[in-house]
């Protein structure tokens, strides 16, 4: 499933998550059960994943041809291993967001294929596991500083 996020300043966001995952409070968290992985010509893993950045750049695609300001934002939703406390403590910030996350990291080295920096300015937060493709067009109404307080006031507070 995917929600598509329009944020101020032009923003968009784009969630993925499972179906069956849908009522929970950590639909963007989970994964595939291992069995699933398992299973005979089920498109799981890697598959999957390309699957999702592929779409991931369609819709992004689609956004920037309707609104040419549009700027993007990633944020690297730690899986559940990465939650545990135990494993990984200081990995995990007061706000709850985690550190350096493996999907943050996957996100950040695909966007860098796909998005010319030309176009747009990549703003990085890996202590929170966000990035924000800020549109060059919209620099003048999305400065940096503006976008780093915007990411700090208005996302971090209102993460799921």
């Amino acid at each position: 499933m995917v929600e598509i996020f329009h944020y101020d300043f032009n923003v968009y966001a784009i969630k993925f998550f499972l179906k069956k995952h849908s009522l929970s409070d950590r639909r963007y968290n989970l994964t595939y059960p291992i069995k699933f992985k398992t299973r005979r010509k089920s498109i799981t893993g890697n598959k999957n994943f390309f699957m999702v950045l592929n779409t991931l750049l369609k819709i992004s695609l689609d956004i920037s041809k309707k609104d040419n300001l549009a700027s993007f934002g990633f944020l690297g939703a730690p899986k559940e291993k990465e939650l545990d406390v135990t494993l990984n403590g200081n990995n995990i910030n007061t706000d709850n967001t985690v550190k350096n996350t493996v999907r943050f990291r996957t996100y950040y080295l695909y966007v860098k294929r796909h998005f010319n920096p030309e176009t747009f300015e990549y703003i990085v937060s890996e202590s929170s596991s966000i990035l924000l493709l800020r549109n060059n067009r919209n620099k003048n109404t999305l400065s940096k500083d503006r976008a780093e307080k915007f990411i700090l006031n208005d996302v971090l507070p209102n993460l799921c």
